[in-house]
């Protein structure tokens, strides 16, 4: 992100994706374009005014990113990369959109996003959520708590700096949700079972 990049805020500020799309462009300097509802539940409107405002960066539900997708695509454009997150991923990107897609995954108890990865287009294989990013670690565990050997089903587990303590006045939640520290842990971090 640099000064020069405009912005969306697309998300709802209920959802905590809103906290990605504002925090880190406002920090970088960029310019945020709050998205009017009705552009917002249009794709096609919504295409429009991304080439229309000059958006260069832009977060989309994964639910919208989809539809958007699909659309056409003005030759203007100036958008280098579409961000998508909050579900899973369906499909690649066909060929030739003029962005990067990006993917990210992370739970609201990981402080919105913790992982990412570049979409190729084309394909037909699921995208994939990526790798964990700075100051976040994940494990695939098998039902024992303990590493899964690489290509082997298993709970997803999140840890680091990012991942919240646990659920306020609910300890119970808390206990089924988030496993204590270990000592192969980094003292503040606790682990997600997703």
């Amino acid at each position: 992100m640099t000064p020069q990049d405009r912005a969306t805020q697309v998300a709802g500020p209920a959802f905590d994706a809103s906290v990605w799309e504002i925090w880190p462009y406002l920090t970088a300097g960029a310019s945020v374009h709050v998205i009017a509802d009705e552009t917002r539940n249009s794709p096609n409107a919504l295409i429009g005014c991304l080439a229309e405002e000059g958006i260069t960066l832009s977060f989309l539900p994964t639910a919208l990113a989809e539809m958007v997708l699909e659309g056409s695509w003005p030759d203007d454009l100036r958008l280098r990369a579409l961000l998508t997150g909050g579900d899973k991923l369906n499909r690649a990107p066909r060929r030739g959109l003029p962005f990067r897609l990006v993917n990210h995954y992370g739970p609201t108890e990981n402080t919105v996003v913790a992982t990412w990865a570049p979409v190729e287009p084309g394909g037909d294989a699921v995208p994939p959520i990526g790798r964990p990013i700075d100051n976040v670690r994940i494990y695939v565990l098998d039902p024992h708590g303990q590493p899964a050997p690489p290509g082997v089903p298993g709970e997803l587990c999140i840890a680091g700096e990012s991942v919240a303590a646990g659920y306020r006045n609910l300890p119970e939640l808390t206990a089924m949700k988030f496993v204590e520290k270990t000592q192969r842990q980094t003292p503040a971090a606790w682990v997600r079972r997703v």
